[in-house]
């Protein structure tokens, strides 16, 4: 039996040293104290604040909202990176984050790297 919550720490210390090796100038902090004392954004970026979630079967409009509502509390924009079982890590962001001048707060899925390209040009 898979245990969730290792599971969980495992796909952050991934995206933690996957972040770390495509944007080595960025400062990425793990957010230790805000996720437990009250459930804030499992990294944080310069200007984003990220979810991350593994998991067998998808619950996209939940982490959503989990992700949106954490980014809000700290003050930055939302990302959720996410894996399903034996898939590749996406990354979801809001389209207003990318093209503010739209004004659509739909959201559009990436693939990790496009994100870490996209983080790097910031």
């Amino acid at each position: 039996m898979v245990n969730s919550r290792r599971k969980g720490h495992d796909g952050e210390r991934e995206i933690v040293k996957r972040l770390k090796e495509g944007l080595a100038s960025s400062e990425i902090h793990r957010n230790w104290m805000a996720q437990s004392a009250d459930g804030g954004a499992d990294i944080l970026l310069e200007h984003w604040a990220v979810e991350v979630k593994r998991a067998k079967a998808p619950l996209i409009r939940d982490w959503w909202t989990q992700a949106a509502q954490q980014a809000a509390i700290a003050g930055k924009k939302p990302v959720l990176i996410y894996r399903l079982d034996r898939q590749e890590w996406r990354a979801m962001i809001s389209m207003r984050d990318l093209r503010p001048d739209l004004n659509d707060f739909r959201q559009v899925t990436i693939d990790l790297e496009s994100f870490i390209n996209l983080v790097r040009l910031e």
